[in-house]
């Protein structure tokens, strides 16, 4: 039998817009099934490489069964758009944090599959509907707060476990800096980690009343303005690293290996990152700070695989979506992303934050939200997200003009997904 070639190009995944066709790496023998899935997943990355481990498993067991993976390329948001706007879904897609918001419609529910009751709860804010539903497997349950380096903070005597307000996280970044390091990093090459820490802090900025009027199309300036105020005063306040301007991602990472930062606010993948610059930092996690109550950690869909409702093959990608779901090949995907798995009793591969991550998420039960832009905002918003964060560390901009860009930017683009 001739074998699908199992990565696709990004040089060939124009065509698929219209079609397998011109992609295929080998013909199909009568009977067999071809399942198209595009990953949103990089050539190259760990993630697609587990993948591919997943699939030619799944293919051996299933041998009149070929897949054709699609890594995700920079216009996969847009691809796809177009490809279910046509009525030409892919058998499989990765629904990149959209399954419930964006999706739903388009794929089939899976609350009713077999692993469905092993699933974790943390991530049903995230993925649920009201009546429980969901329509994408997650690969991995992504719950992350601020990420601390213990060794900076130790030496500034500084309890991680003590800081619930954002006055008492402004007092540790004072101690901190008095003793010569960063207090919080991030990246103006790679500014979407600035993105990172508006996304992550807002959901604590807002009521509940007022999250409710976000969501409903009522963009109110002030509220913005109040939440992204913390973020403008830690810059006057020469918290953040000097070279923020020139610093990228993988220098944020170097810094925090080196302990001259204490905090950073992004996923846990960040972990990984600094841990192949040195493995012996050590790491921990603590939740976020909230301005109207309670402490929390974020949550959001990660990686998650959905399979359309209206695929001719739709049993097929089913099945596959089950065998992801098996122990065993959850525990491969998962390990890749820095976060714990998404079906209980699945060990966790999450590294030097494993400790912290089971005292706040398991044995302190602290409560989620779930990202803020992936709720509340309309889609594409994202960019103005992040170049109006930075403008904020910059000094380019201000509280006032942030929320009077985001208003504009949110007016223009809700109700259009």
């Amino acid at each position: 039998m001739n074998k699908v070639v199992k990565v696709i190009g990004a040089a060939c995944c124009a065509s698929m817009l219209f079609g397998l066709a011109a992609c295929s790496g080998g013909g199909s023998s009568a009977g067999d099934v071809e399942l198209e899935f595009m990953t949103g997943m990089a050539t190259g990355s760990t993630q697609l490489k587990a993948m591919t481990k997943v699939v030619d498993a799944f293919e051996k067991e299933n041998p009149t069964v070929k897949v054709t993976l699609v890594p995700g390329t920079s216009s996969y948001e847009s691809d796809l758009k177009v490809r279910l706007a046509g009525k030409n879904a892919p058998d499989l897609w990765n629904t990149h944090g959209w399954s419930r918001d964006r999706y739903a419609d388009f794929l089939e529910p899976l609350q009713n599959r077999s692993w469905a009751k092993d699933m974790s709860s943390v991530i049903d804010t995230a993925i649920r509907k009201s009546d429980k539903s969901f329509y994408a497997l997650p690969l991995d349950v992504a719950v992350t707060g601020i990420i601390y380096n213990t060794t900076v903070l130790d030496k500034a005597g500084v309890d991680p476990t003590a800081i619930s307000t954002w006055d008492e996280f402004d007092a540790a970044c004072k101690k901190i800096v008095a003793t010569g390091a960063n207090c919080i990093a991030a990246s103006g090459k790679d500014n979407w980690t600035v993105g990172n820490i508006a996304d992550y802090t807002a959901s604590g900025m807002y009521t509940e009343a007022q999250l409710k009027k976000l969501k409903s199309g009522s963009f109110d300036e002030a509220s913005y303005e109040k939440a992204v105020t913390p973020i403008y005063q830690w810059a006057r306040n020469k918290y953040f690293n000097v070279d923020y301007t020139s610093a990228t991602a993988d220098d944020v990472a170097k810094l925090a290996a080196t302990d001259k930062v204490g905090f950073v606010i992004q996923p846990n993948s960040f972990a990984q990152s600094v841990q192949s610059y040195n493995a012996d930092t050590k790491l921990g996690l603590m939740p976020l700070p909230s301005a109207v109550g309670d402490p929390y950690l974020v949550t959001g869909e990660d990686y998650a695989i959905g399979a359309s409702k209206t695929g001719k093959n739709k049993e097929i990608a089913l099945k596959l979506i089950d065998f992801m779901a098996e122990p065993a090949n959850m525990k491969g995907l998962s390990d890749t992303t820095g976060n714990a798995p998404a079906i209980s009793g699945v060990e966790a591969n999450i590294g030097q934050l494993k400790d912290t991550y089971d005292y706040w998420v398991d044995e302190k039960k602290t409560q989620t939200y779930p990202i803020f832009d992936r709720v509340y905002l309309p889609n594409g918003m994202w960019n103005t997200l992040c170049t109006t964060t930075d403008g904020l560390l910059t000094g380019q901009s201000n509280p006032g003009n942030a929320a009077s860009q985001m208003k504009t930017s949110f007016e223009s683009l809700y109700g259009q997904d």
